[in-house]
């Protein structure tokens, strides 16, 4: 297990709790099935991170536009600036299928930004929306 559910901050709003929770079933997913060097299940994954990370941000900036967001552009920038790394991991991987390449990305990269991310971004965010 790369990241414990505890280890990411809970936030005043009950769907993104879950919605970091259920990204974190999928980091962990695939954090173990490429250390056993399983490509085919990883990839699988990857696909299926690719697809959540979309699906999170997208999500969360429409509730920020809804709410009328005073951070909205930042907080945006930060999915935007995720959304370009991972694709150019994905891609990569797509071709290379390194393991430890995307090790190293959801050790180094991904896994400190999310718990930054939720404890700089998503909590201001879900205390100006709500739950």
């Amino acid at each position: 297990m790369l990241i414990k559910p505890g280890e990411i901050q809970k936030v005043a709003n009950m769907f993104m709790n879950a919605v970091h929770e259920d990204e974190i079933e999928i980091i962990n997913q695939l954090y173990e099935a490429l250390k056993k060097n399983d490509v085919e299940e990883a990839d699988k994954l990857m696909d299926e991170l690719l697809v959540d990370l979309e699906d999170h941000f997208s999500t969360e900036e429409e509730l920020m536009r809804e709410a009328d967001f005073f951070g909205y552009p930042m907080h945006k920038a930060e999915h935007d600036n995720m959304r370009r790394d991972f694709k150019g991991v994905y891609d990569e991987w797509k071709s290379s299928k390194d393991t430890r390449k995307v090790m190293k990305f959801l050790e180094e990269k991904m896994v400190p930004w999310l718990k930054l991310h939720v404890a700089q971004w998503d909590s201001v965010t879900a205390m100006h929306i709500g739950d």
